[in-house]
C-alpha cells in the first residue's frame, strides 16, 4: 500500500501507535533518570565514607611516624600525636583533642571540655596512666555514638595504644 493511499483510520492508528511508543520511551527515560539519580546519590555517599576512612588511616600513619621519631622526646611525640586527631574526625573544624598522661596534659590549641566527647584510657604495660579524648565544640548530627562514628572510636583506641607505646619507650 502506498503512503498516499493510507486511509484516515490508518493514519490515526499509526499516530496512536507512535504516541504509545513515545509514552513508553518517556517512561523508560524517567526510570533511567531515577536509577541514575539513585546511583549518583549512592556514589556520593560512598565517597564521603571512603574519605573519612582515608583521614583516619592518614592519622594512624602519621601517629606511627611521630611515635618512632628518634629526634623527639616522648612529650613532643605525645603532643604531636594529639595535634593530629582533630583532622581525622568527621567534623575537623569542630573537633579538639587532649591527652592526660601521668597528670601531664597535652591539648590542641582550641581544646575545651564538651559534653560530646570520646575518651579512651592510655595503658602503659597494662596499667592505666591517663586518657586521650576528642570533643566536638558544637552540636553535630547524630551518628553511631552520639555525634561520633564507630570508626572514630576504633581510631581513638589505636591512638591510645600508640600513646601507651610512646610512654613505654620513654
Amino acid at each position: 500500500m502506498d503512503k498516499e493511499e493510507l486511509t484516515r483510520e490508518d493514519l490515526l492508528r499509526h499516530i496512536a501507535k507512535m504516541n504509545a511508543d513515545l509514552l513508553d520511551l518517556q517512561d523508560k527515560l524517567l526510570r533511567a533518570k531515577d536509577q541514575s539519580d539513585w546511583t549518583d546519590g549512592a556514589m556520593k555517599a560512598r565517597t564521603r565514607v571512603l574519605n573519612e576512612r582515608v583521614k583516619e588511616l592518614e592519622c594512624v600513619y602519621q601517629a606511627i611516624l611521630v611515635s618512632r621519631d628518634p629526634d623527639l622526646r616522648a612529650e613532643q611525640r605525645i603532643g604531636r600525636i594529639v595535634d593530629l586527631l582533630p583532622r581525622a574526625w568527621q567534623f575537623p573544624d569542630l573537633a579538639c583533642a587532649r591527652a592526660v598522661i601521668d597528670e601531664q596534659e597535652y591539648r590542641t590549641t582550641k581544646f575545651q571540655s564538651a559534653p560530646a566527647a570520646l575518651r579512651e584510657p592510655v595503658l602503659v604495660k597494662g596499667s592505666p596512666r591517663g586518657f586521650v579524648e576528642v570533643c566536638y565544640l558544637k552540636a553535630t548530627p547524630a551518628a553511631d555514638e552520639g555525634p561520633f562514628l564507630r570508626e572514630e572510636r576504633m581510631l581513638l583506641r589505636v591512638i591510645a595504644e600508640c600513646l601507651g607505646a610512646v610512654c613505654e619507650t620513654a
